[in-house]
């Protein structure tokens, strides 16, 4: 690495950032603030004065930045340490395109008293290579003795972002694939002059369907997680909602391999709510609940309402262990195997984080196991003021 970083004209250097003021602080604040505490945190986190300079850092943020010399550290502003290319010439936060920096919108945002989240996404410049950062960034006020100051905490997720970026490309690519699949086997089938040939041109467009009724879940529990899913509240008929569901799996292989049929109950009404979101939601219970059948019995899809809220339950004839009961709504837990155990946790978050719902299950050997969703009936009616995670467990 160069020595000079920055031009000796450049106005970084020319307000002189590790001066005798700078390092007065330093040393003030390291009597007050236990650097053994600043220096347990695994991610690069640093102090910052009202000017918002370093004041005091860990050894994580040295490594990160590329920076050994305590000088060249204290008294310098964030986007001037990690070489940013808007402080190449001037001071961090000075530039025009810095309105747009999440570091410096959750400085500030501490710097009124609040605790922030921001994501910055920066471009550093160091000898003649450009480098790129997708930081989180968290900002809280920090009051010592008199003296406000600022803790910031860095998270690189640079490789989770672009890991979501690939992910969501690649779903897109494969839906539209999986789609143009239809379209030809939908022409196939029209074209077809034998019934033999019929049949097996629908028997693509089924399958075809399936795994596109597949992907967009995935992309929808995808932006759930992510915290991008945005609801959208509509009138929605209930039993066109389960009627759907059940026409997905009746006669799929599913319930084929062990007889099993769906029954399904619902009073007529309508409720103002994401159709997507709930379609999810009773598709991952219903699938469940088909794996979890014994063979040669049904799955129950229920509906009803009660106090302007809706409740579905479905319901199977197999039990769950009280070793798993309380697992069940962890990401990832299955009794299935690897790879599995989404569906609940995604019943969990879509219900709860999105429909202002929620949702329990009852098992025992003599009714076997049902699950339970409560929604409200319109988006202006708030949550039921219970319990969000009851049980009732038998053995």
């Amino acid at each position: 690495m160069s020595e000079d970083v920055y031009s000796p004209k450049s106005p970084a250097e020319e307000y002189n950032p590790c001066s005798s003021d700078i390092l007065d602080q330093h040393e003030r604040i390291k009597k007050d603030v236990t650097a053994e505490l600043l220096n347990s945190v695994p991610n690069p986190a640093f102090i910052l004065n009202s000017d918002r300079r370093i004041i005091l850092y860990n050894p994580t943020l040295s490594e990160v930045a590329g920076e050994k010399r305590t000088d060249k550290i204290l008294g310098r502003r964030p986007g001037e340490l990690f070489r940013c290319c808007n402080a190449q010439g001037k001071k961090c936060g000075e530039s025009i395109p810095c309105v747009q920096c999440g570091a410096l919108r959750a400085i500030q945002t501490a710097m009124t008293g609040e605790s922030a989240e921001e994501i910055c996404m920066l471009l550093s410049h160091v000898d003649d290579k450009v480098k790129a950062y997708t930081l989180k960034v968290n900002a809280s006020p920090l009051t010592i003795g008199e003296e406000q100051f600022f803790i910031v905490h860095l998270t690189d997720i640079s490789d989770s972002m672009h890991k979501e970026m690939m992910e969501r490309v690649f779903l897109h690519d494969l839906l539209n694939a999986v789609n143009g699949i239809v379209n030809a086997g939908t022409l196939l089938k029209e074209d077809s002059e034998s019934s033999e040939q019929r049949d097996l041109a629908g028997m693509i467009v089924d399958r075809a369907r399936f795994m596109a009724n597949e992907i967009d879940a995935h992309r929808l529990f995808l932006s759930a997680e992510t915290r991008q899913l945005e609801v959208n509240n509509e009138p929605v008929i209930v039993k066109q909602v389960l009627d759907s569901v059940c026409a997905l799996y009746t006669g799929s292989q599913m319930t084929k391999d062990k007889n099993i049929s769906l029954k399904s109950e619902t009073e007529e009404f309508a409720l103002t709510t994401d159709k997507r979101i709930l379609y999810r939601i009773i598709e991952n219970l219903v699938k469940n609940a088909i794996e979890a059948s014994p063979a040669n019995s049904t799955v129950g899809i229920k509906a009803t309402t009660k106090n302007n809220h809706a409740l579905f339950t479905v319901s199977n004839k197999g039990t769950i262990p009280m070793t798993n009961a309380h697992q069940i709504f962890q990401k990832s837990f299955s009794t299935k195997g690897k790879g599995r155990g989404l569906g609940t946790y995604s019943v969990k978050i879509f219900t709860e984080n999105y429909l202002r719902g929620r949702v329990w299950f009852d098992s025992s050997q003599d009714d076997g196991t049902n699950f339970y969703v409560e929604i409200p009936l319109s988006h202006s009616t708030g949550a039921s003021a219970v319990d969000p995670c009851p049980n009732n467990l038998q053995n």
